[in-house]
């Protein structure tokens, strides 16, 4: 018989619920009652398994409301082997100030970007009117349970992914900006790089973080816009439509895809110049190249989002010629045979078309053309897997390792 949580691992559960209320009982600061709120309420949802009032406590708080960004409880699902069943993490971080400014541009876009969306696939989708947080940026301090991998670590997240908060479109979405900036990820990421682009496509290539943190807060602020986990068709969720593994990585698809698609809107309403546009292209392949270099599924058959979403990307692109393998080009490294040419000119209009199929999809339940593009460019030829993974396990890969300094 299925028992809750909160009653199958009560002997787990209960003590971190005495934790968090004695964090908020050694709270002072009068300046954090929104976090003490939070830490009491998440500590209920450990005892009851009830986490939508966890939720509310935690939507209300903000990057002006709170110097720390702290979350806890069960949220993605990557790790259970039909994507359904979430993983319990802690993510505890300090709030960057930095986001204020890019909050503040792209709030009063919100509706255009929904409405953006709509317009790409007419009646099958109608916009909302939505209002979300937009991303903060958060300095991690601490990642703990399933958010601590033995490899790398998430760097953006929207959450919640289920509830009234989520359907209302009430959630947050943070952006970390302090993972990957070490020198030695820096330097392993531009020697891969290297070994797979000419010199001339990576001409635009910077060790600027704000390409890739751009590309983030889009990423993120596109999981609160369009159809989503609970977006149902036919009387369907996504997860219902599709399957769990399929959804989530359609779910992914979608918000990188929109990191592409709004790129040019950013450059049309002049927030950004065609330089720093085609440095976000540019740096969103190389980080597509990173993920198809791990593999597209688990030991266990399951697949993993990123790794698919970033294959689907990839082969989009070299279909319609924006991204071209030549295996007789030097690669910029001056070493490697075989490369990718960019053409970033074209790199608007084929995201356009990527963001319209994607919708599509989603918006329609059209399972069949979603497994016929998994079947294409996941598990088809059209990108060369084997190159990508051989050059990038050349360098050898961190882990990460926490530390403060005061």
């Amino acid at each position: 018989v299925a028992v809750p949580y909160s009653v199958a691992y009560a002997d787990l559960m209960r003590p971190i619920a005495a934790e968090l209320r004695a964090a908020a009982d050694a709270m002072t600061d009068p300046a954090e009652t929104a976090l003490v709120t939070y830490l009491r309420a998440a500590a209920t949802g450990f005892e009851t398994n009830d986490w939508p009032p966890a939720d509310e406590a935690w939507a209300a708080m903000n990057a002006r409301n709170s110097a720390w960004y702290v979350r806890v409880g069960p949220d993605e699902t990557y790790w259970d082997p039909c994507s359904l069943k979430a993983g319990f993490h802690l993510t505890f971080a300090r709030i960057n100030p930095g986001s204020l400014e890019w909050q503040d541009r792209l709030t009063p876009l919100q509706n255009e970007m929904e409405g953006a969306l709509a317009l790409l696939v007419g009646n099958a989708y109608t916009a909302r009117d939505v209002s979300f947080h937009m991303p903060d940026f958060i300095d991690i301090v601490l990642n703990a349970g399933d958010d601590r991998d033995a490899f790398g670590a998430t760097i953006g997240q929207s959450l919640p992914n289920w509830g009234p908060v989520s359907d209302d479109g009430r959630g947050r979405t943070v952006a970390m900006t302090n993972l990957y900036t070490d020198a030695d990820s820096m330097a392993r990421r531009r020697r891969t790089a290297e070994s797979l682009f000419t010199a001339e496509a990576l001409a635009l290539y910077t060790s600027d973080p704000a390409p890739g943190l751009l590309s983030t807060i889009l990423h993120e602020a596109t999981h609160n816009l369009g159809p989503s986990h609970e977006y149902r068709v036919n009387g369907q969720t996504d997860n219902e439509a599709f399957g769990g593994g399929l959804a989530s990585m359609l779910e992914e698809l979608k918000a990188q895809s929109g990191a592409l698609f709004y790129t040019a809107m950013l450059r049309e309403r002049g927030l950004i110049d065609e330089t720093r546009q085609n440095e976000i292209y540019l740096d969103d392949m190389v980080w597509a190249m990173g993920h198809i270099s791990i593999g597209m599924y688990t030991p266990s058959g399951q697949r993993k989002p990123y790794s698919q979403l970033a294959a689907v990307q990839v082969g989009f692109m070299m279909d319609r010629g924006v991204l071209t393998w030549d295996p007789d080009a030097t690669a910029a490294n001056g070493e490697d045979r075989g490369a990718f040419r960019v053409d970033f000119p074209a790199f608007p209009a084929a995201a356009r078309k990527l963001m319209t199929l994607v919708m599509d999809i989603k918006a329609t339940g059209n399972r069949a053309e979603a497994e016929r593009i998994a079947a294409r460019y996941v598990d088809g030829d059209v990108v060369p897997q084997a190159t990508i993974r051989d050059r990038y396990n050349r360098a050898p890969r961190a882990t990460m390792v926490y530390s403060v300094l005061r």
